[in-house]
């Protein structure tokens, strides 16, 4: 028997299967999800899990935003307005201490405790990057220069100039310090607008790999030793293989410079048996997430996935390493300074 639609027919079925499109979109729940700018790696992370989030577990709709500072979106999700984010200890650190950009804050503490970890992962190691004609080999000829060194109340930027300021005497009023979010910088350094860009990201990064292929560029060596031990914080000390960027990158040796842990997080205000199911499908789904950059498979991973808890772990990732026998250590947990 031939089936026959008219067009009314034709008509009330599409009507139907767009209003059941409609209401399993209405069945998920939107979450929102905070990152820094595109092309740098907690992007990447927080745009892979969001794929596998969004395809494994039912009724939850993950949508990334990626403007702001990191610093900003921690706030947001401790007040509620952001529901998983990219977070570090730094941050936590700072909001607990009334340090930088929250300095006129007066409930760190408190705002502090309504963040919790999912799992963490090395954001990878502060790249300081210059044109190989620009003249500068050292941090020491940064005196005058336009930088970069983060967007203005983030924390990469007190963690850039405090390593400069460590690593070489340079204080920022030495430096022409660029006002920039991270998108613009590194459009503007593209542009050769401005001398040093500083951008912390795993090797090879998309947006340096992009600078590689229409210049030579110069990656600058940190003093380390010269740095304070900010393991507390989840500092990391790092190194930059010689032509990790092609043949348009000049090094010819190792770079030395240091790196962080940092976070994929949750506000408390999110439902345990939702923060629950998406730490399940990050870890049942992992090679999803891997497959989605060279670095990620070294970087997101089991053995490292607990290996710096900042503040504490939200009860729905709590309860997921519980079930799963997962070895949990003692979280960091930070007091303001007497």
């Amino acid at each position: 028997m031939k089936h026959i639609l008219t067009n009314t027919t034709k008509i009330a079925a599409i009507g139907a299967f767009a209003f059941s499109l409609l209401a399993g979109s209405a069945l998920a729940e939107v979450y929102k999800v905070t990152s820094i700018a595109p092309g740098m790696s907690p992007f990447v992370v927080n745009t892979a899990i969001s794929k596998v989030v969004n395809k494994h577990v039912d009724g939850v709709d993950f949508q990334v935003r990626a403007t702001g500072a990191a610093t900003k979106h921690f706030v947001d999700a401790a007040n509620g307005s952001v529901d998983f984010l990219f977070g570090s200890p730094t941050i936590n650190w700072l909001l607990v201490n009334h340090i930088g950009p929250y300095k006129k804050f007066k409930n760190g503490p408190e705002l502090e405790k309504n963040v919790g970890m999912i799992f963490s992962y090395q954001i990878g190691p502060y790249h300081y990057v210059t044109r190989a004609d620009s003249g500068i080999e050292t941090l020491a000829d940064l005196k005058g220069k336009k930088v970069f060194a983060g967007p203005p109340g983030g924390a990469a930027k007190g963690v850039v100039l405090g390593a400069l300021k460590a690593a070489s005497g340079l204080v920022a009023e030495d430096m022409d310090i660029q006002s920039f979010g991270f998108d613009a910088a590194i459009q503007a350094f593209q542009d050769d607008k401005i001398d040093v860009i500083v951008l912390p990201t795993n090797v090879p990064s998309p947006s340096i790999q992009q600078f590689a292929l229409t210049k030579k560029i110069r990656i600058l060596d940190v003093d380390i030793s010269k740095m304070p031990d900010r393991a507390a914080i989840g500092g990391t000390f790092n190194e930059i293989t010689p032509g990790a960027y092609g043949k348009n990158h000049v090094n010819t040796t190792a770079t030395r410079t240091h790196g962080a842990i940092v976070n994929f997080s949750a506000g408390m205000h999110v439902d345990e048996d939702v923060v629950y199911k998406v730490t399940k499908a990050i870890w049942e789904n992992l090679g999803e997430i891997q497959e989605t950059a060279i670095w990620m498979p070294s970087t997101i991973n089991k053995e490292r996935g607990l290996e710096f808890i900042a503040g504490r772990l939200h009860p729905g990732a709590e309860r997921y390493y519980k079930e799963m026998g997962w070895k949990i250590i003692e979280p960091m947990v930070y007091k303001p300074k007497k």
